[in-house]
Order: C-alpha cells, then sequence, then structure tokens
C-alpha cells in the first residue's frame, strides 16, 4: 500500500464506522507508521495498528474496506499489539469521520525497530536515528530501554544498534 492507499483506506474505515453511529481509535505504528508520519518510506503491505476496545466493529468495517477496496483480508493488522509494552505514548495524528488515529512517538518506534532487530528494518532504525537526531548506540540503547524490560534485551540489540549507527551518513 502506498501512502495516498493507506490514507484512502483510513477515511473509509472511519465513513464505514460513522456509518454505524460509532467512532474508532486506532494506534499505527511499523511500516505504515514510517510513510505517514515521518514520510522515510513509499509503501508497506499492511497497516500495523492496536485496535481501541471494542475491536468487532472495527474489524467489521476494515473487511467491508477490504473488499470494496481490493485490499488484502489483513491490511488492517493488529498483531503489533503483541509488541506493546503496556500503552505506547501516542500523538493523534489524523482525524477521520468516524475514526481516529493515533501514531505511537518516534522514540517509540525506535524502540520496536531495535527491539525486532530485524536486518531489513535497518534504513527505518536509521531514518529515526537521523529524525530524532540520535549518533550513538548508547543513546538508542537508553531509549530502548524506556519501553522495552531491560531483562528482555540481549547482545542481539546492542548490536543492532551499533550497525544502525555505523551507517548513518557522517555529519
Amino acid at each position: 500500500m502506498n501512502v495516498e492507499e493507506m490514507r484512502h483506506a483510513l477515511e473509509m474505515l472511519g465513513h464505514r464506522l460513522s456509518q454505524e453511529g460509532l467512532r474508532g481509535d486506532i494506534v499505527i505504528a511499523g511500516g505504515a507508521w514510517m510513510a505517514l508520519v515521518l514520510g522515510s518510506r513509499g509503501v508497506t503491505k499492511d497497516i500495523d495498528a492496536y485496535l481501541s476496545p471494542p475491536t468487532e466493529p472495527i474489524r467489521r468495517a476494515a473487511s467491508a474496506v477490504a473488499k470494496e477496496l481490493g485490499l488484502p483480508a489483513d491490511w488492517l493488522n493488529d498483531g503489533i499489539k503483541g509488541f506493546f509494552y503496556g500503552t505506547p505514548p501516542q500523538e493523534l495524528w489524523q482525524e477521520f469521520e468516524g475514526l481516529r488515529v493515533h501514531a505511537v512517538t518516534a522514540d517509540y518506534m525506535l524502540a520496536l525497530k531495535v527491539y525486532a532487530a530485524r536486518l531489513e528494518d535497518q534504513a527505518d532504525v536509521q531514518a529515526l536515528l537521523q529524525h530524532l537526531g540520535i549518533h550513538t548506540a548508547s543513546a538508542v540503547l537508553d531509549i530502548v530501554e524506556r519501553y522495552i524490560p531491560h531483562h528482555m534485551l540481549t547482545a542481539k540489540h546492542e548490536y543492532f544498534a551499533e550497525i544502525c549507527v555505523e551507517g548513518l551518513p557522517s555529519m
């Protein structure tokens, strides 16, 4: 999905909820966050989002939007909820008729990406580091430890932070 497709799908989701007399709230993260909030990438396969309860009306509306727009059934993917530790810090990103879309904060997004420690996320991490003005692995890990319990971090996370910082353009 590109940025326009994501915005349109979210607008349609809100419209469907509004038609039912409902208002939904979601919190976006992942690749959709990188594209919509930071503008650092053009496409992503889905919109990773935490759906605020009650979730069933949002799921039902998302299913209808998928059929109407020819999107995959899982275009609105709430699998990210398994990676949230507590309630993530967030800001209102966009409000549509029937839908408020919140976005996790940039430092929380950085923590999630570093914790995942996937090489395919290296460009996203580097975009976040530049956005946040971070230039050292220790500063990265300080942010990660604000949100991820220390006992869950390993040498893999430290190494990933180091390779991401090393790959930044020179200042």
